[in-house]
């Protein structure tokens, strides 16, 4: 996650581009507008801890169009997240016993 503060757009929203999401045809990475911003952070910083590595580009695209859905949605996909991740933990606990 590599975001930086743009400034104000015409609709008076504060922007930030996500620059890893950089590419041939928007240079400066994705836009997102603040309210996307804060949706997108937490999940990104959730899902990382759940998994113990960064997001590829590719998955990170993904998790920035998810965060333009309403939190509760995406309280329900971290829920699933982080209950793959208990289940692998307690799998692998009990394996080692």
């Amino acid at each position: 996650m590599d975001l930086h503060y743009i400034g104000v757009n015409s609709r008076g929203r504060k922007e930030w581009a996500e620059r890893e999401l950089a590419a041939p045809y928007r240079p400066e990475g994705l836009v997102m507008e603040e309210w996307k911003v804060e949706q997108y952070r937490p999940f990104v910083e959730g899902i990382r801890a759940c998994i113990g590595r960064d997001l590829t580009k590719d998955e990170l695209s993904t998790i920035a169009w998810l965060s333009g859905y309403e939190q509760s949605t995406i309280d329900s996909i971290m829920s699933l997240i982080t209950s793959a991740n208990l289940h692998r933990k307690d799998s692998l606990s009990k394996v080692e016993k």
